[in-house]
């Protein structure tokens, strides 16, 4: 684990700057872009935003209220340190939407396409930098959370399922069009998200076939301190028996693996593919 990481989980003060700065992001993409065309952000706060449309009730307030029988699913299924902090950090986000309500005055833009583009790119990073805390700003993140533990979907497929959802009800009342131009702005939101949530942190599965397999993987694991697994094979046409190298890296690692295979042999077979997770000694487990 990275360095910049631990300091994230074992620094209050540090991880608190990144989730504070993660919610105003998020906050200014909701109500000063969002917001004000009527379009619908994800999770309960797209849900918060449809009632205080018609309502006019404070967003801060609804977003806290429907968030209460949400955490009820998460003290039940899901960690009590996640949900305890989820829970504090859903109080400060309800009360960070309510005092930014009205920023959208200060963001003259009118154009639809811009509206749901830059509100859905800064509310995806602003809660992607709430994740890379290992906490949430609670709502349908905790939901999401809850199917990823127990069904490993994606949080992402998650998130995207839910606010098709809130498309249709917003296609409803307000009209084919904002609907669509909302959809636009959550897919760049869930994109957004998982980008900054996983970012510096992608590993690649790597094969390498080659008559000087010891040569190779002793190098990997005495340069790059990798593991390394050799898998039996046999050549289809020469039924030659073969030996695979076979190991993860981080992406950043690849060129180093190329130069060690070519160095011992320039005919060597090199495959690499990429790795949606990997859990095990050497590597960051990635959260949700």
């Amino acid at each position: 684990m990275s360095k910049v990481n631990t300091a994230l989980e074992d620094n209050i003060f540090l991880r608190y700057s990144v989730i504070i700065i993660g919610m105003i992001i998020a906050c200014i993409g909701i109500n000063g872009f969002l917001r004000p065309a009527h379009l619908l952000s994800g999770g309960v706060t797209g849900a918060s935003a449809t009632i205080n449309y018609l309502t006019n009730i404070n967003i801060g307030v609804l977003t806290f209220l429907i968030n209460i029988p949400i955490f009820i699913l998460g003290f039940i299924f899901l960690e009590k340190d996640f949900c305890i902090t989820s829970l504090i950090n859903m109080i400060l986000f309800s009360t960070l939407l309510g005092l930014t309500q009205e920023i959208g005055q200060f963001i003259p833009t009118k154009d639809l396409l811009l509206q749901s583009v830059y509100g859905g790119v800064l509310s995806g990073i602003g809660t992607g930098l709430v994740f890379r805390t290992k906490s949430s700003q609670g709502g349908t993140d905790i939901i999401g959370a809850i199917l990823k533990f127990k069904k490993n979907i994606p949080i992402k497929d998650t998130t995207f399922g839910i606010n098709i959802l809130i498309v249709s009800i917003g296609g409803i009342l307000f009209g084919l069009d904002l609907a669509l131009y909302t959809l636009i702005g959550m897919f760049l939101s869930a994109s957004a998200m998982s980008f900054v949530k996983d970012a510096m942190n992608y590993q690649k599965s790597v094969m390498v076939i080659s008559r000087e397999n010891d040569s190779i993987a002793k190098d990997i694991m005495d340069i790059l301190h990798r593991g390394v697994t050799f898998l039996d094979a046999e050549g289809a046409y020469t039924h030659e028996r073969k030996k695979i190298i076979y190991c993860i890296v981080a992406s950043n690692e690849i060129p180093k693996i190329k130069e060690i295979a070519l160095k011992y042999d320039k005919k060597s077979f090199i495959s690499v593919n990429d790795v949606s997770e990997v859990k095990g000694r050497g590597f960051k487990e990635k959260f949700l």
